[in-house]
């Protein structure tokens, strides 16, 4: 690819990532995206990437190799501490690659995008295929859900993608906040604990839907759909 294409394509991209994480990788039209990277060949953005969602697949997968990586690393240092069963330090390497993102505006838009994604495909997290990429989401995901053995298996499974998904609204939520100049409630640090306090919370817990009458509040079964 020449000089003046990558230049093209990369445009593209950042316009791309800017409009999809302020407006919805729904609402954005084509005519927008090579608009706002400069483009006067209408189909500058079919040319490189085949369609809308084309370009939407070449954003993630670009962010997505740096924070594989760093979850690698993070995962790779647990198994020689010997520290594979420890849940905190797994739930730890979903957040701290997605928090390091944070620190650009790029990669901000990035996580505002990936809570739109996840609304639209529901990916089960324990099921992700090869084609999405490098190993380190995967192999956290079979740590965590082997230290749940006090649980079903569905109820594993749906737990651990239960938290995926809060960890990364919980993100984008803070990379919003910073983007719109929103007054942060924690600084990073504190952020990082609480979010890891409720993830740990939320996958370690008892299994409580089954719980007898004498264990609810008055006049709750336990049973969803409530029965009559």
């Amino acid at each position: 690819m020449g000089r003046d294409a990558s230049a093209t394509r990369e445009r593209l991209i950042e316009a791309g990532t800017r409009l999809f994480a302020e407006h919805g990788i729904d609402a954005v039209r084509v005519r927008e995206i090579n608009t706002e990277a400069g483009q006067r060949n209408s189909s500058a953005l079919h040319y490189h990437f085949g369609s809308r969602e084309g370009l939407l697949q070449a954003i993630l997968a670009e962010h997505r190799e740096p924070v594989e990586r760093y979850r690698t690393e993070l995962l790779d240092a647990l198994e020689r501490e010997g520290r594979t069963d420890d849940l905190r330090a797994l739930v730890a390497t979903m957040v701290l690659p997605l928090m390091a993102e944070l620190s650009t505006e790029s990669g901000r838009a990035y996580l505002r995008i990936i809570p739109q994604y996840i609304g639209r495909y529901s990916p089960s997290f324990s099921k992700l295929p090869k084609s999405y990429g490098p190993d380190g989401i995967r192999r956290t995901v079979a740590l965590a859900v082997a230290c749940l053995g006090h649980l079903p298996d569905d109820e594993r499974e749906t737990r651990v993608d239960l938290t995926m998904e809060y960890v990364t609204y919980a993100v984008a939520r803070r990379a919003r906040d910073i983007d719109e100049g929103v007054p942060l409630r924690l600084p990073e640090e504190r952020f990082v604990s609480a979010v890891l306090d409720l993830a740990v919370g939320g996958l370690g817990s008892a299994v409580t839907f089954d719980a007898p009458p004498g264990h609810l509040p008055a006049g709750v079964t336990g049973q969803y759909p409530p029965t009559d």
